[in-house]
C-alpha cells in the first residue's frame, strides 16, 4: 500500500490551518516547518483574476534523491512508500537537505538534525490520516489512495 495526498485548489483557503496543525503534531520549534502553503498568482485566467493557495511537502518521492545524497543512510523508503530519517544516524551534514530536488527537505537547528514530512507516519500506524488533513479548516486536503480526475486537484505525495 502507498498513501496519496491531495489538494483541492478550489477549497484551500490559504488559511495555514495544515502549517500550524503539523507543527503541533511533530512538536516543532520556530523556524522548520514540514509543510508549507504557497500563493499562486493573483493571475488572469478567461478574463478573470485568479488566486490559488496549496501546500507543499515531502513528496515522498519514488527514488528519493535526498536518501541517495545521505552519505550516513540515515533516509530510507518504506515499504508503505513513506521516506523516513533515522534521528539516531543522522550527523547533521545538510547533504540530504542539498539533494532534494524540491527544496522540501530541512533542517532543524536545535537538534541539528534532518527534519521532513512523514505524513504523521505515527498517526498513520493508529489508522489516523495525517494532522494537517483531519484540521484543513477547507477541507481542501484529501488523503487517499486513487488519483483524481479533477484538474483543480493537484497530488502533493
Amino acid at each position: 500500500m502507498t498513501y496519496s495526498l491531495f489538494v483541492d485548489l478550489d477549497r484551500c483557503i490559504g488559511c495555514y490551518a495544515c502549517e500550524v496543525a503539523c507543527k503541533q503534531e511533530h512538536d516543532l520549534p520556530v523556524g522548520p516547518r514540514w509543510i508549507r502553503v504557497v500563493q499562486d498568482g493573483p493571475k488572469k485566467i478567461s478574463g478573470g483574476l485568479q488566486l490559488d493557495f496549496y501546500p507543499k511537502m515531502c513528496k515522498q518521492c519514488e527514488d528519493p534523491k535526498c536518501a541517495e545524497a545521505c552519505p550516513e543512510k540515515a533516509i530510507s523508503k518504506r515499504a508503505d512508500g513513506l521516506v523516513t530519517i533515522n534521528l539516531n544516524l543522522c550527523t547533521g551534514c545538510r547533504a540530504c537537505v542539498e539533494g532534494c530536488p524540491f527544496g522540501l527537505m530541512g533542517f532543524d537547528q536545535e537538534t541539528e538534525k534532518a527534519s521532513k514530512c512523514d505524513l504523521c507516519a505515527e498517526r498513520l500506524k493508529q489508522g489516523l490520516e495525517p494532522s494537517c488533513v483531519a484540521l484543513c479548516a477547507g477541507k481542501a486536503l484529501i488523503f487517499r489512495e486513487e488519483v483524481s480526475e479533477n484538474p483543480r486537484m493537484i497530488r502533493l505525495v
